[in-house]
């Protein structure tokens, strides 16, 4: 009836917790240094990866549909990454 949860049970959660949290930003992180490798800077990717996600979430939970909110994310993030490629290029 007592069960603890040892002494590592709460660093080892704390250490899990963030690998599952940072993981999308890791994915980020490296398409960022690839994309720096082309010569073009593009800081705001977390806002594209926070937009699409927004909208997936949005659309998978009005719909019902999991698939439909992948859909959704993808164009989301698809169409911040055409408006802020477009704004760029309007400033070079």
């Amino acid at each position: 009836m007592n069960e603890s949860i040892g002494l590592w049970g709460v660093p080892l959660a704390i250490i899990g917790g963030a690998i599952r949290v940072s993981t999308p930003f890791l994915f980020v992180s490296l398409g960022e240094a690839l994309t720096e490798r082309s010569g073009r800077i593009n800081l705001g990717l977390e806002g594209t990866l926070v937009f699409g996600a927004m909208a997936g979430y949005g659309v998978a939970y009005l719909t019902g549909s999991a698939w439909l909110g992948v859909l959704a994310a993808a164009a989301a993030g698809i169409a911040s990454a055409l408006s802020t490629a477009s704004s760029a290029a309007c400033r070079a």
